[in-house]
């Protein structure tokens, strides 16, 4: 599956299939697999269509193809406290996933919010070891779930790469009847401090729309459209979604006494 490149420089390139591309240093980032919602997922009665988990391989193997990376770096946990997976269809996806990736001899990292709570006994004899943060180029990797307080960047020229967040956009076209009609699409948005990636699964888009007014006026954001396109979205002109459409509809269960990031 052929993707869109957008350059955002020329040392990084937005690609259409939830990727991000860096050239000179030979390095792919994807940030939220959720892998972890195949096996498990699969066994219950409102499982994921197969198809959206078949369109996560070909993606993956598309970008592989396509890119010939030196590098793979993922962002956040592939499974759902996937070093102490119990059940053996999960262990042997996660293995199977990073036998994938370090196919060639490309080296895999991985970066979490939380490494201690990333690495167990599932991982063993995979080679990965997950990290807090990973320097790529001028380009610092995290996986925290926060969209406007950073760290400082060193150097200045750099920025954060983040996943975790996955930002939404709603915006309307024109409808038959005039009214206008509203789409929410996926999307990267770049706020001045961090780059901030869409989950690299179609299925876990974002609960809660951003809304433009309220992003930083040097913000700037492409949207991915159904069919695997990369378009800039106009912040300043985006109206206001309608209030029924700021967020999805979902059970939010309490997570107290759980900390950020993952």
């Amino acid at each position: 599956m052929k993707g869109m490149l957008t350059p955002f420089s020329d040392d990084l390139h937005l690609d259409s299939r939830r990727a991000v591309w860096l050239p000179r240093a030979g390095t792919l980032i994807l940030a939220d697999l959720f892998l972890g919602l195949g096996a498990a997922r699969r066994k219950r009665p409102d499982q994921i269509p197969s198809g959206q988990h078949n369109d996560l391989w070909e993606r993956l193997l598309g970008l592989l193809a396509d890119h010939d990376p030196r590098r793979v770096i993922l962002l956040g946990d592939v499974k759902p406290n996937q070093g102490n997976l119990e059940d053996r269809e999960e262990v042997e996806e996660l293995r199977m996933l990073f036998r994938k990736l370090t196919g060639k001899g490309r080296e895999v990292v991985q970066v979490v919010g939380h490494p201690e709570r990333s690495w167990g006994p599932a991982l063993e004899g995979t080679g990965i070891q997950p990290l807090e943060t990973y320097r790529a180029g001028l380009w610092t990797c995290m996986h925290r779930r926060r969209i406007f307080v950073y760290p400082r960047h060193d150097p200045p020229q750099g920025f954060w790469i983040n996943g975790g967040l996955h930002p939404l956009f709603a915006v309307p076209t024109p409808g038959p009847a005039g009214e206008p009609e509203w789409l929410r699409y996926p999307a990267f948005l770049y706020t001045g401090f961090a780059l901030v990636m869409p989950p690299f699964v179609s299925y876990a888009q974002g609960w809660e729309v951003m809304q433009a007014e309220r992003l930083p006026r040097q913000a700037r954001a492409w949207g991915i459209l159904g069919d695997h396109r990369i378009q800039p979205l106009d912040l300043p002109s985006l109206p206001p979604a309608p209030e029924e459409l700021r967020t999805l509809n979902r059970i939010r269960k309490k997570r107290e006494g759980r900390p950020e990031g993952g």
